[in-house]
């Protein structure tokens, strides 16, 4: 689904009711001369920018930065997700030991759980006995009802076996919650890696067979019966994968509009028992779902009546198995012979992760809002909500100005978009309201049991959440997260604490600065509520078609522009960017910079003009601190994944292509119009 009044009350009521934090120094003027936040040494001043500037942006960054051995990406983003990485390890150490001033029992359980996932001596100490009792629970599976009751267990547990089960808003009533049912079960980043084949993907699919009986061999299955089993495994992950949507399809939520009741599901899937599954998840009254992929559904019923109850005992024993290693909640041995499967094929990291990383990342996922708040208290700087609800608010000004002056939308369809801008409601910094884990029981020396425990407590709170009242408080994200989204069924902007920091917000940079860095990113994610997903919801959150027929029509014959124009972009090797996939971030990223520039425009009328620095205009700082943001390299491997699967275009063109689109952008530099960076076809959307 996608991830957005005035927006100034909504923002400061959830300031009422955040914690204190203390006042900041006063911010700093730029030194004369100086362009905080702009890094030069990233920039190659020897490209021409209307040449290519991504390389003037990025072309020193680019010649002076090598990916990290652990990683198969490395960016901007990254680099200040590292940061908060090593603050949250400090803070995790704190309360560990139970130090500091953030010694409620609540944010204690963070460090608890940290510290038993640290404790790689215990974890090998224990081998594989939790691993064998977890294998000994699924012995019983003999038909389709006790295959649908073990999977109920499974998803209890955290692991993911067929299918996603979760709490959902309803597609076209979204104040109400049901249970949504979504295509799953693979072991590979996506079905298409099991219907393609060609030379590459062959390879992997052998490779996901190999790695699998390896895998069950040193879980102590003798080798013959871990290669047949492993066999089994892919033919089953194969034919599950053959239904499911492709990726370009989910992007469509009116394809997964399939409500039912329990009746119409058993009659989707009458031969996958529902009954005992929903009581063995934890969920026996549900009597609302979201069928999202119905043609998996029924390929999962094909399969509970055709496939041998030895064949499901060897891919459920596989799941848990899969679950537990990427989790390094198993013996050394496991976690790299599963780093050499997905380095090789996938992310081309030349070395395991540190453990301290991983545990750090696992704890945020499991007591974020636990962690969360410590963050919060330590490292987010008093006015840092009020300089960003600014940004927000003068970037939703821009985009009501441009609504209001667009020439292909007519009077009805105007007066949506511009009721649904009004009550986009805007999340920053964290919640008004943080998550109770009094309920989750943590032990010290305990990590695969409190991996359970913690997702068998989201999973009850998954449960909870159907046919309640709808919760629109909630977080999608942790506060520390360096990133952000716009949600359609909520129609809301959220905005982590762990992105409001430099490069994104740099104290005492001048506006320029922070409008082409952060305000581009608020601009990016409003810009979704507009794109060709987002804009299938009303103002209400509603999957509605509130458009009139010719406005929608110019709407599709705009965004073919930008698929066209990427579509011509090379992504690796002989793969190219998918135009339709990755469709709307490009809307997003060309609406977000240009409503960017206007909101900052707009900030500065009745002021004094900013002053050039380091030899750039205003402007010239506002776009090369937009384009610094995607300053990045991808390892091959991982290249190759995300030009299939990730919505979002290559770096490069993330800067290329939507700036070789904006007239601002060509006048700001003094492009000529045959220059590389000004398109002949000028693609604009909003």
């Amino acid at each position: 689904m996608p991830r957005t009044a005035p927006l100034a009350a909504a923002v400061l009521a959830c300031l009422a009711a955040a914690p204190s934090s203390p006042a900041p120094p006063p911010e700093p003027a730029p030194p004369a001369g100086k362009a905080p936040g702009i890094d030069l040494a990233a920039m190659d001043p020897k490209a021409d920018p209307c040449d290519d500037f991504y390389a003037y942006a990025c072309g020193g960054w680019l010649a002076h930065t090598e990916i990290p051995a652990d990683r198969g990406r490395w960016g901007r983003f990254n680099e200040l997700e590292e940061k908060n990485k090593e603050r949250l390890k400090g803070l995790l150490e704190e309360l560990a030991a139970g130090k500091g001033d953030l010694g409620e029992a609540r944010l204690r359980k963070a460090g608890v759980y940290y510290q038993s996932c640290m404790d790689e001596a215990g974890v090998e100490a224990r081998g594989t006995a939790s691993l064998a009792a977890a294998w000994s629970r699924l012995e019983p599976v003999k038909d389709p009802s006790s295959l649908a009751a073990a999977v109920g267990r499974l998803h209890a547990e955290g692991v993911a076996p067929l299918f996603f089960f979760r709490a959902e808003q309803d597609l076209k009533n979204s104040s109400e919650v049901v249970a949504g049912i979504s295509q799953g079960g693979l072991s590979l980043p996506d079905r298409d890696y099991y219907t393609r084949s060609d030379p590459k993907s062959v390879a992997i699919q052998k490779a996901l067979v190999a790695h699998v009986a390896r895998m069950l061999e040193l879980a102590g299955v003798e080798r013959a019966r871990a290669e047949k089993e492993a066999g089994a495994v892919y033919d089953l992950e194969r034919s599950l994968a053959e239904p499911q949507w492709t990726r370009v399809e989910l992007r469509d939520p009116r394809n997964l509009d399939h409500r039912l009741d329990l009746s119409s599901l058993e009659k989707l899937a009458p031969r996958f028992p529902w009954r005992p599954y929903l009581e063995a998840v934890g969920a026996p009254g549900v009597r609302a779902f979201l069928a999202t992929t119905p043609k998996a559904l029924a390929r999962i019923d094909e399969l509970a009546a055709s496939t041998p109850a030895e064949t499901w005992r060897a891919y459920l024993r596989w799941k848990v198995l899969e679950r537990a290693a990427d989790g390094r909640a198993l013996p050394r041995a496991f976690v790299d012979e599963r780093f050499a499967f997905t380095s090789q094929n996938f992310t081309g990291a030349k070395e395991l992760e540190p453990r301290w990383k991983f545990c750090v990342a696992a704890t945020d996922r499991a007591l974020g809002e636990a962690l969360g708040e410590a963050f919060v208290r330590r490292y987010f700087a008093g006015d840092a909500k009020e300089k960003a609800l600014a940004l927000v608010t003068g970037v939703q000004a821009a985009q009501a100005r441009n609504l209001a002056e667009l020439a292909w939308m007519d009077p009805a369809t105007r007066g949506k978009a511009l009721e649904k801008l009004e009550r986009i409601d805007n999340k920053i910094g964290y919640p008004s309201r943080w998550r109770d884990y009094e309920s989750l029981r943590l032990e010290r020396d305990a990590y695969l049991e409190n991996a359970v425990a913690a997702s068998a407590f989201e999973m009850r709170r998954q449960v909870a959440k159907i046919g309640k009242p709808l919760d629109r408080s909630e977080w999608g994200m942790t506060p520390p997260t360096v990133n952000a989204y716009y949600d359609g069924q909520l129609n809301e902007m959220v905005f982590p604490a762990g992105i409001l920091q430099p490069p994104f917000y740099t104290r005492g940079a001048a506006d320029a600065v922070n409008y082409g860095a952060t305000g581009f990113v608020v601009g990016h994610e409003l810009t979704h509520g507009f794109d060709d997903e987002g804009r299938k919801f009303d103002a209400s959150g509603n999957l509605a078609d509130w458009w009139t027929a010719p406005v929608a029509a110019e709407f599709e014959r705009r965004a073919a522009c930008l698929d066209r124009q990427f579509s011509g972009y090379p992504a690796v090797e002989e793969l190219k960017v998918n135009g339709r996939l990755t469709l709307g971030e490009n809307i997003a990223d060309l609406g977000g910079l240009k409503l960017a520039l206007s909101a900052y425009r707009a900030s500065r009328k009745g002021k004094p003009p900013e002053a050039s620095a380091d030899g750039l205009t205003p402007e010239q700082q506002f776009f090369v601190a937009a384009g610094q943001l995607w300053c990045g390299k991808v390892r091959p491997e991982l290249a190759r994944v995300r030009a299939q699967t990730d919505p979002h275009s290559p770096p490069r063109w993330r800067v290329n292509g939507p700036l070789s689109n904006l007239k601002e952008f060509a006048a700001a530099f003094a492009c000529k119009a045959d220059s590389p960076m000004v398109r002949s076809e000028r693609c604009e959307v909003w």
